[in-house]
């Protein structure tokens, strides 16, 4: 499903598009565009919160590397990075070691060794740096070039052409993130003044709980346990 074909289902599950209506063919439609533009809004918010919820296994990817320069203290990761994927740390299959967060981080390591930023040598750990853009720091500053560090990172799955696929892997799975966006759309549509507290109200409501657990349900891709009370062997 494309994000145009999201939308239009969107817009049909709130009769805004009815039988006589032509479907949105391109987003600067004009005829529907108020309603337009607050579905493609619903959608990327919803797919925005799935992402924090660390729901949607399109974010996985393999393929972060930084490569080491003699010297240089920090790296700047995948420009879709938005977190790394299971406990955060770094590879190099040319050791075949990994390496792990600063304890505490860079306020830690600030306090603890007062010239990290200038001792060199081989990497035993890494850092946030903290600046304008996903940037990590290497300690000890690598005295050595050419050496690739991979790394395992959520990506980004925002969608924002009309023809972006949406990121799941079935149709199932689609129709019901389309319920969740439909309910987002419908309390945008309907408070005209922005008066509501949106999320509150959606939290409460059971219609988009529903369908966002059954989203879940699909997405883990495994039956749902049975048992409710703990077990004692």
């Amino acid at each position: 499903m494309t994000f145009l074909e999201c939308v239009n289902r969107i817009l049909r599950k709130v009769a805004i598009l009815r039988g006589d209506t032509d479907p949105i063919t391109t987003f600067s439609d004009v005829q529907h565009n108020a309603s337009l533009n607050i579905a493609i809004v619903a959608v990327q918010d919803e797919l925005t919160r799935l992402v924090a919820d660390r729901l949607i296994p399109y974010e996985r990817k393999t393929s972060g590397t930084i490569t080491t320069v003699a010297g240089t203290r920090t790296y700047s990761l995948a420009s879709d990075f938005i977190r790394f994927y299971g406990v955060a740390h770094l590879y190099t299959s040319s050791a075949n070691r990994q390496l792990y967060e600063y304890p505490g981080g860079l306020e830690a390591l600030q306090l603890q060794i007062f010239t990290y930023a200038t001792d060199t040598g081989d990497p035993s750990a890494w850092y946030w740096e903290p600046t304008t853009t996903k940037q990590i720091g290497l300690f000890q500053v690598p005295q050595s070039s050419n050496t690739v560090y991979s790394y395992e990172y959520e990506g980004s799955v925002l969608v924002s052409s009309s023809t972006d696929t949406m990121p799941f892997h079935n149709n199932e799975e689609n129709y019901m993130f389309s319920d969740i966006a439909a309910r987002r759309f419908k309390f945008m549509w309907e408070d005209t003044k922005n008066e509501l507290d949106l999320q509150a109200v959606l939290d409460k409501d059971t219609t988009y709980n529903s369908s966002k657990a059954t989203l879940m349900a699909l997405i883990k891709g495994r039956n749902r346990s049975r048992n409710y009370a703990n077990q004692y062997l």
